[in-house]
């Protein structure tokens, strides 16, 4: 049963008339009749009951009128819908992405696909480099973006590196440590710090203090809030690592300060990961677009 022939059908018993129907539908009256007439031998049963002066609708053809009408919206509703979904108007995208880029260049991002794109939904799921590439891999998540780690190389996941991050030593306004300014290593070493717990950002700010033979300093709190870290520092005489970008406005309030001195794992690379041969959708590639655009403008 083809969309067309159901249009046939109802031209039929709106006009009552072959004729009139065919040309009302652009084709000619015997190219219609057959038409109608494949479609009663497809179902088995005559649908019109052809008199002297028109046609009129049989029981089955009033029974399958009911439908007719839902199932050529409905079709057309679907070519409707899957024009939009080309188009990246509608849409599902999940979302992975480290916790820093939660309060910087994710935000706006968001903000402007949500105002160009309002019929696109995105899910968004936080969590550290190692774990993004373990839901990526299991399709937990369509695509991650943010810090990258070290991985093994593996067949299941791409990197894409967009960028490296510069990050400077926060602390808050008035710290001790900033009446020494330029501060030395030394004195980072014997400092105590809140920082992100990710497994290389952790790696290479100890490593950063090892191979210049200091002590290794206290973390008295590690986590992945980008938001608590700037609280507690803010809060007291800890120190952080973070960019810029993160404490912008703390810093324009005069809340939070750099610190003038070598900062320990102070640049971090940006970038994309995909899963291998998955489908990019167009709604993928419209925020992938987006996230590229924003970088740049970082």
């Amino acid at each position: 049963m083809e969309i067309q022939q159901l249009r046939h059908l109802i031209a039929a018993v709106q006009y009552g008339n072959l004729l009139k129907a065919a040309e009302e539908s652009h084709i000619s009256q015997s190219g219609l009749s057959r038409s109608i007439k494949s479609l009663e031998t497809r179902l088995g049963v005559p649908l019109l009951v052809r008199k002297s002066k028109g046609v009129e609708p049989t029981v089955f053809g009033l029974s399958l009128l009911r439908r007719a009408h839902v199932i050529i919206s409905e079709a057309a509703h679907s070519i409707r819908e899957i024009r939009a979904i080309e188009q990246a108007q509608i849409g599902e995208v999940t979302l992975g992405i480290t916790p820093n880029y939660a309060h910087y260049v994710i935000p706006s991002v968001l903000a402007e696909l949500t105002a160009a794109r309002p019929a696109i939904r995105v899910t968004v799921i936080t969590a550290s480099y190692l774990d993004l590439v373990e839901k990526l891999k299991v399709g937990d998540i369509d695509f991650a973006f943010g810090f990258l780690g070290a991985i093994e190389q593996t067949p299941d996941v791409n990197v894409e590196e967009l960028m490296e991050s510069h990050s400077r030593v926060i602390a808050r306004a008035g710290h001790p440590l900033l009446a020494q300014e330029p501060v030395g290593v030394a004195e980072l070493a014997m400092s105590r710090w809140a920082m992100l717990n990710g497994e290389g950002f952790q790696r290479n700010f100890l490593n950063f203090f090892y191979v210049r033979g200091q002590v290794i300093p206290g973390q008295p709190m590690k986590t992945d809030s980008i938001a608590l870290l700037k609280r507690v520092v803010m809060a007291g005489d800890l120190l952080t690592i973070l960019p810029v970008e993160v404490v912008r406005d703390e810093i324009a309030e005069g809340a939070l300060t750099t610190v003038t001195c070598e900062t320990p794992a102070e640049f971090a690379r940006v970038g994309f990961l995909f899963r291998v041969e998955s489908l990019v959708t167009p709604q993928m590639q419209y925020l992938i677009g987006l996230i590229r655009t924003a970088v740049s403008r970082a």
